[in-house]
């Protein structure tokens, strides 16, 4: 019976130590036909001082358009680009306005617009808005305004850590996390955190993603710019940065052990 109590108890330590799946699966905590209700559904992303921006203003009449551009249109098969920096696209070359620290961009005829605050949409609005009554406007322009370098910094125990741009007016935690190849088998599922400056504080916020109903009640959820997500290292990764833990991942090690439990269980039949 001493022999058996023990073959158990060395068992039970050789695999104590071995990740469990509670460890690595996402949303635990959901089944299907769950409803779950998400925090801060409809917020949206809003532009903040420093930020850059695309402004692009067309009409049916292109003429008409123009004089509120910082983009030279060719209808014709070469191309007259205006001067500083700025994306290529198609036959057009467009520049980027970067909102000053008072929360304004200054546009062509309309001047000093202010968007601190506002999302794309209430952005196009406004300047559409502008333009129509505007002393040099024309009616029903269409206004599309587009982030030129939105980002979410991703740290940590990840696939492709690094910079992960903003391509939408909502932009959750997964979709930063995917756009970053995923967690590594090594990162710490169970506490993911959000790294947000707000009125000159930071403000730390800690995210279980294995619990999908306390990752949609977070206020981290939805993602804002400068954003630093930091994913931190599993247990299994903190042995891997000791020798210890480095001998106990060996396959040397395994290979041993299992000749140990085979020795055991032979003088258990004897």
């Amino acid at each position: 019976m001493k022999k058996i109590s023990f073959l158990i108890m060395l068992t039970v330590i050789l695999f104590s130590s071995c990740a469990s799946i509670k460890d690595f699966n996402y949303f635990q905590d959901t089944a299907a036909g769950d409803v779950n209700t998400v925090k801060n559904a409809e917020s949206c992303i809003t532009i903040k001082p420093n930020d850059r921006i695309t402004v692009l203003v067309t009409s049916k009449d292109l003429e008409l358009a123009a004089p509120f551009n910082l983009v030279s249109i060719n209808t014709t098969q070469s191309r007259s680009y205006t001067t500083g920096t700025g994306a290529l696209n198609g036959n057009s070359y467009t520049q980027y306005y970067t909102v000053s620290q008072d929360g304004d961009i200054n546009m062509p005829v309309l001047g000093k617009v202010k968007v601190a605050g506002l999302t794309r949409t209430q952005i196009e609005d406004k300047i559409a808005e502008l333009i129509t009554v505007s002393e040099n406007g024309f009616k029903d322009p269409t206004v599309t305004v587009d982030y030129a370098n939105l980002y979410v910094k991703m740290l940590g125990e990840l696939n492709r850590p690094g910079a992960v741009s903003i391509d939408r007016d909502q932009f959750t935690l997964m979709d930063a996390i995917a756009k970053a190849g995923d967690l590594s088998v090594f990162g710490n599922r169970k506490n993911v955190k959000v790294y947000r400056m707000e009125d000159g504080t930071e403000k730390v916020y800690e995210i279980d993603l294995t619990q999908r109903k306390q990752l949609l009640q977070s206020p981290a959820y939805m993602l804002q710019q400068n954003d630093v997500v930091y994913v931190e290292p599993n247990k299994t990764r903190a042995r891997q940065s000791t020798s210890n833990g480095n001998t106990f991942l060996q396959p040397s090690l395994w290979i041993s052990a299992a000749s140990l439990v085979t020795t055991l269980i032979v003088l258990l039949k004897k």
